[in-house]
C-alpha cells in the first residue's frame, strides 16, 4: 500500500495547505535528476565493462597460444612451423649454459645453429669462455619473457626441444655468434639461419671476438 512506502525527505516536508512549498519541490526534482543520472551511469559503466570483456576475449581466441602442457610436444612435432615462421612466447626461468636454457611449459631448450662451450666440460670444469657465454645469455633472457620459432626437427636426441630465442627484436643465437661467445653449427635438417651464422662467424673470426681471440 501507499502507506508503506519511504518517500524522500523533500515530501515530508508539507505545506500548511498540503501542498509542497517552492523549495521542496525543487529538492523533489532534484533528488529524482541525480537519481536517473546514476541510473544512466550504472547502465554505460555495465556496457563499457561488458565490451572490455568480449574485446579480452577475443583477443585470445585469435592469438596464438602454444598448446598447453599435455600434448604440446606433439603438436609441435606434427607442425611445420619452419616454414611459416610463428613465435610462440614463454618466460625463461633458467639458463642452464650460453646455448641451452628453461622455459615455462616446454622446460630445457637449446638454441638452433650455434655452440657454446661447455660449462661441465672436464670433471666440471668449463672450457674457455663458457662463463662469460652463459653470463652473456643470461643478460638477454633470464627471468623474461621470449619468443620462440621452431625448425623441421622440434627436438634433440637428449630430449630438449629445439629452438630460435628472441627477446624482442634481438635474435640470441646470432647475438651469441656476433660477439664471439658461440660457433655456428649446423645439424640438418634445421638449416633456416644458417647463412646468417655462417657470416655473423667470420666476421667475429676477422675481429678476433670472444672464443676467436685466444691463439690458434
Amino acid at each position: 500500500s501507499l502507506m508503506g512506502l519511504r518517500w524522500p525527505r523533500a515530501m515530508s516536508r508539507l505545506g500548511s495547505s498540503g501542498t509542497f512549498g517552492s523549495l521542496d519541490l525543487c529538492a523533489y526534482g532534484g533528488y529524482m535528476l541525480i537519481s536517473a543520472r546514476k541510473r544512466r551511469i550504472a547502465v554505460v559503466s555495465i556496457a563499457v565493462l561488458a565490451a572490455c570483456v568480449m574485446a579480452i576475449r577475443a583477443y585470445r581466441w585469435v592469438t596464438p597460444r602454444p598448446p598447453q602442457q599435455a600434448g604440446h610436444l606433439s603438436a609441435l612435432e606434427a607442425s611445420s612451423q619452419s616454414a611459416s615462421g610463428q613465435r610462440y612466447s614463454y618466460r625463461c626461468t633458467r639458463v642452464v649454459d650460453g646455448d641451452t636454457i628453461q622455459v615455462t611449459e616446454l622446460g630445457p631448450v637449446r638454441l638452433i645453429g650455434i655452440d657454446t662451450p661447455e660449462m661441465n666440460y672436464d670433471l666440471g670444469v668449463p672450457q674457455p669462455f663458457a662463463r662469460e657465454a652463459k653470463t652473456f645469455c643470461e643478460r638477454l633472457v633470464d627471468g623474461k619473457e621470449v619468443s620462440l620459432e621452431f625448425d623441421v626437427q622440434k627436438r634433440d636426441k637428449y630430449g630438449r626441444v629445439l629452438a630460435y630465442v628472441f627477446v624482442g627484436r634481438t635474435f640470441v643465437n646470432a647475438e651469441l655468434v656476433k660477439v664471439g661467445l658461440a660457433k655456428a653449427y649446423h645439424i640438418p635438417p634445421n638449416r633456416k639461419y644458417r647463412t646468417m651464422f655462417k657470416r655473423l662467424e667470420r666476421q667475429a673470426k676477422d675481429k678476433r671476438r670472444g672464443i676467436w681471440s685466444r691463439p690458434r
